[in-house]
């Protein structure tokens, strides 16, 4: 595929807010932005260093709305290492659950980021979406595990099989492992906050592999800065607006919006075949 390595400053700022609004409600990033590449035009494949920029500015949302949770877990796997009594508290066993989590994730994403990166076209994309829509429509509001000394490790490694099938473009992350996590009996406040610490984990290592390419390709200093800013400002806002939704038991209403723009794409894509990705 082509690719894409002239973005503009208004491109990559408009990519970031893309990033940053759909990075955390349950509606695939990776899936949206292949979209707004295809419906916009921009090359048939994003510049290695968008990766960096947006993983960089949702990285720093996370950090900000969840800096008690992770200050509470890197504390409590550090202490936990040297103190039998602190292995006892909430953050070091959160922060064993988020490890153990990581590890189904980065073996499926490593595994098969190959075959994964072949369905980052607009057809396939509109197949992850619909899969996503059912998955939010048919998972439970809450469960009874409000805190991660409730969690089991099954649980954290669900979640974490749940993340590495996100790999997918058109499958969302947020959307799968909250889904993933919901089911396994974690309560709507757990289950983002499981999800977003794992994301901290990943989004980490996807950005420093994002690096190595980037540097191949070349950086472009103002649509790296502009897109990271962006991404950084709606992620913060969507991230806050998810927990909202999430305690008011309307994460299912987004699916009928990820069927209207999978079904909008699918038709946009056969009735201008030529137009396709």
């Amino acid at each position: 595929m082509e690719t894409n390595t002239d973005l503009t400053l208004i491109q990559a700022i408009v990519l970031g807010i893309v990033q940053g609004l759909t990075e955390f409600l349950p509606v695939s990033s990776s899936g949206h932005l292949v979209l707004a590449n295809y419906y916009l035009g921009w090359g048939e494949k994003l510049p290695a260093y968008v990766t960096i920029a947006t993983n960089t500015g949702t990285f720093l949302a996370v950090l900000i709305v969840l800096w008690k949770d992770t200050v509470d877990a890197a504390r409590g796997f550090f202490m936990g290492l040297f103190s039998r009594e602190d292995r006892q508290q909430e953050g070091w066993r959160m922060s064993l659950l988020v490890i153990t989590g990581c590890i189904p994730t980065i073996i499926i994403g490593l595994g098969l980021e190959r075959i994964f990166d072949q369905l980052n076209q607009a057809r396939y994309v509109s197949l992850g979406l619909i899969a996503t829509g059912i998955v939010l429509w048919i998972m439970p509001k809450s469960g009874p595990k409000a805190t991660a000394k409730e969690l089991s490790w099954w649980d954290a490694i669900v979640g974490g099989i749940a993340q590495g099938i996100a790999v997918m473009p058109g499958i969302s992350r947020s959307g799968s492992t909250i889904s993933a996590m919901l089911w396994r009996g974690a309560s709507s406040d757990l289950a983002p906050r499981f999800s977003f610490l794992m994301y901290l984990i990943v989004s980490f290592g996807v950005g420093l592999l994002g690096v190595t390419d980037s540097i191949e390709q070349g950086l472009a200093i103002g649509p790296l800065i502009g897109m990271t800013v962006a991404s950084f400002i709606t992620g913060y806002l969507s991230l806050l607006w998810l927990f909202s939704l999430l305690r008011k038991g309307q994460f299912k209403w987004f699916a009928p919006y990820l069927w209207f723009v999978a079904a909008a794409t699918l038709v946009t894509i056969f009735a201008v075949p030529s137009g396709g990705s």
